[in-house]
């Protein structure tokens, strides 16, 4: 990532947080299934110490168009399941308008890259800090921010702390941890979970992708691009529009254009696998 969530030198000697020194404990959830198992353990933490459901907010970073259909229907009723609330935020230019990803991707004539991964600064991080900061002025207080990173998805995200302060949302009157509370999980485990729970996943999955996220992701391998672009055509004839008029493909090395022609000529995606080049 161009910006690290996590300031190495803040880790703390221990994994785990003690919950109920928290006012706030924001699950953020991109509907996919390592968010979903996160929510449900991180339920039964609480409960299991006494911290009450309200304190709990499910986050969602609306990104349209760009991410799975129904996916912030399927955030919304995972958090029902829980009794949860949910707090919904969108990009935001300086106008206060919210144009989508595409949008933002053809001004400025460029991709997102590992390098300038703008997708997550701008349409992820952002505005999951502005419900953070309306929850801190909601009721003050110590707050938890959890992800459901997992260290078997990259080696990027294997290198992570599991709790850690936050310096970016951080500040003299707000104290912001993160945590990633099924860091170590496999994703058989994941799996097994999210079956004995009997909460709603997403239809993606039975496609055959590993990961839940833009439909059409910078770091997807080939074979996720295929799944994607059999289940999303509509949306693929848009990126490769924007493709054309940008003069800039999607990969360094691959074409969403190429991606087109492969699934018109009947290539099949290879087996898919969790980890991706994140």
């Amino acid at each position: 990532m161009s910006q690290m969530l996590f300031n190495l030198e803040e880790a703390t000697d221990t994994n785990r947080p003690a919950l109920p020194d928290f006012r706030w404990i924001v699950v953020n959830s991109s509907g996919g299934k390592d968010s979903q198992t996160c929510l449900r353990n991180v339920v039964r933490e609480c409960d299991r110490l006494g911290v009450p459901r309200k304190r709990i907010v499910v986050s969602h970073q609306d990104l349209g168009e760009m991410e799975w259909p129904g996916t912030r229907e399927l955030v919304e009723r995972q958090a029902a399941c829980y009794g949860l609330s949910v707090r919904i935020s969108r990009y935001r230019d300086r106008t206060g308008g919210e144009p989508s990803l595409l949008d933002y991707v053809r001004r400025r004539g460029m991709w997102p890259s590992s390098q300038q991964r703008y997708c997550t600064s701008e349409f992820k991080r952002g505005p999951g800090g502005r419900v953070l900061t309306e929850l801190h002025r909601l009721a003050p207080g110590r707050i938890l921010n959890v992800y459901g990173f997992r260290a078997e998805e990259s080696p990027a995200r294997a290198r992570r702390h599991t709790f850690v302060r936050n310096q970016r949302f951080s500040s003299t009157a707000r104290d912001v941890w993160d945590w990633l509370p099924i860091h170590e999980w496999s994703d058989a485990q994941v799996w097994a979970d999210i079956r004995a729970s009997g909460v709603p996943y997403h239809p993606a999955y039975d496609l055959g992708m590993p990961r839940l996220s833009c439909c059409f992701c910078i770091f997807a391998p080939r074979s996720a691009l295929l799944v994607s672009a059999r289940a999303n055509p509509a949306l693929l004839d848009r990126y490769c529009q924007v493709e054309e008029d940008i003069g800039h493909t999607f990969q360094n090395g691959c074409s969403l254009q190429e991606i087109r022609h492969a699934v018109q000529t009947g290539e099949q995606p290879a087996e898919l696998h969790g980890s991706w080049n994140m």
